[in-house]
């Protein structure tokens, strides 16, 4: 919610001409050093007087104190419409120029007393929500944020049960586009970690101690089953016959597609997944912060999962996996104008990757070992135009990911491509005509360890919000 700046109060009318009457009349006066003194000492305080004043108006209003009772329903939101061309590696790689209505959200809060918050996140991607072919759209609209917060104290909040954010790395709880750089979203949160990641859940958090705040949820568990809620069988489990799509996979989706659904009791598993997230900053280094979390849910395996071959022909029952994930970023950003960098290394473990959909599937170009991991370093660099000006941010990003690694166990033959082994190299810079917009433009080379390559290079532009 933005604050309201408080309306300035005229300033008296202690003007220049004010001062030099002022003087004039010491100069009458010249004749007697006392009454000159202290004449002198009026013109000395008012002059104080009036820049004290002038200051004050040039300065920024003070944000007023929250209202306490019942704050009224506000709106802020957020969105990016993307556009320019990207390879098409059905196409063998071709060129192709496009359009990406990416994303539009309302973000309505209520206060709710003076200890109740309710906040939600409703999105419209993609253009909109309708699939007939006449009308050219195929979106989504979600809704990734609906809860009520409890306020103790400041050490102790509860989220009620209800859609929330998994507290799982900064980009998935930061994505609005002004805060990061490149057009589309960082290369470990597309995927490795399934941004944006939010399903039924229920918190605590606060602060901790000092610098470090903190945070433990439980939600919905994630699930190896990359099919659509409506493909779920009556019994809530994967669709049947002809095989389902895997949810975790060693290609470029690695956990992209393995995210909870919030529909209608379709859960497709009675597990719960647990995280934990400490957030902090380092007081004895200027501008340095960071986090680590935690997730772990004892099986991704669906109930009534199955093998098949690749004619999707059943071949057994698959059984328990557990997995478990960890996320340490840093940022460094010790003045607004200059240098900034960012860090981050996500690391996936597996128990029972035989159990996976992925490597029983009948496809051994996806199969999945006994770990993930990604690391990314950003270098940017900030620099204004003019005081309060347009800001342009220049900026570097390298990332990896490996996503077929050893330890892999199923029935498919183990004969991974070398697709599942990425990097990312992203050159870009973002403008800001105000803080609260951005204006985006980059260039991206993939590289993977396949025989023909990724095809997944780009050229693209972006327009974003944060209100």
């Amino acid at each position: 919610m933005s604050s309201r700046s408080l309306p300035s109060r005229p300033l008296p009318r202690f003007t220049a001409a004010t001062l030099l009457a002022l003087a004039g009349c010491g100069a009458l006066h010249a004749a007697d050093p006392a009454a000159d003194s202290a004449l002198q000492q009026r013109v000395d305080i008012l002059e104080a007087r009036l820049k004290a004043l002038e200051e004050a108006k040039q300065a920024p209003a003070a944000i007023p104190a929250p209202a306490t009772g019942n704050g009224g329903l506000s709106f802020g939101a957020y969105g990016e419409m993307k556009f320019g061309a990207q390879q098409n590696p059905d196409e063998g790689g071709a060129w192709q120029n496009g359009f990406d209505g990416g994303r539009l959200t309302l973000l309505p809060s209520y206060q709710v007393g003076d200890r109740l918050l309710f906040k939600a996140e409703i999105e419209i991607e993609h253009g909109g929500t309708a699939v007939d072919a006449d009308d050219k759209l195929a979106g989504a609209l979600e809704v990734e944020q609906c809860y009520l917060d409890y306020t103790v104290d400041e050490h102790f909040h509860w989220r009620l049960p209800g859609i929330d954010v998994v507290p799982f790395g900064y980009t998935n709880l930061n994505h609005e586009p002004t805060l990061f750089y490149s057009v589309q979203r960082p290369e470990l949160a597309n995927g490795l970690i399934p941004t944006t990641w939010f399903g039924a859940a229920t918190s605590i958090h606060g602060v901790l101690a000092g610098p470090v705040s903190y945070q433990f949820q439980i939600s919905s568990s994630l699930i190896d089953d990359g099919g659509n809620v409506r493909d779920t069988s009556a019994a809530n489990g994967p669709a049947s016959p002809g095989g389902y799509p895997a949810g975790i996979s060693g290609s470029a989706d690695a956990l992209g597609l393995a995210r909870p659904t919030t529909d209608e009791f379709k859960q497709q598993s009675n597990q719960l997944g647990y995280t934990l997230r400490l957030a902090y900053s380092v007081p004895a280094v200027t501008g340095l912060a960071g986090s680590s979390s935690v997730y772990f849910t004892p099986d991704v395996v669906p109930r009534h999962a199955y093998a098949t071959d690749l004619a999707g022909v059943p071949l057994g029952d698959l059984h328990h996996c557990a997995l478990t994930m960890a996320d340490t970023e840093l940022r460094f950003r010790p003045a607004h104008d200059g240098i900034e960098l960012r860090a981050e290394a996500v690391a996936v473990w597996f128990s029972s990757p035989a159990n996976l959909r992925a490597n029983n599937d009948g496809d051994p170009a996806n199969n999945v070992g006994s770990t993930m991991w990604g690391v990314s370093a950003e270098v940017a660099w900030h620099q204004r135009a003019s005081a309060g000006g347009w800001e342009f941010v220049p900026f570097y990003r390298y990332s990896r990911e490996a996503l077929q690694n050893t330890g892999f166990a199923g029935l498919d033959a183990d004969a991974p491509t070398g697709s599942g082994r990425i990097q990312f190299h992203t050159l870009g810079v973002a403008v800001f005509p105000a803080p609260e917009v951005v204006i985006k433009l980059d260039y991206q080379a993939v590289l993977d360890g396949s025989a023909s390559g990724p095809h997944g290079n780009h050229v693209l532009g972006g327009v974003g919000f944060f209100f």
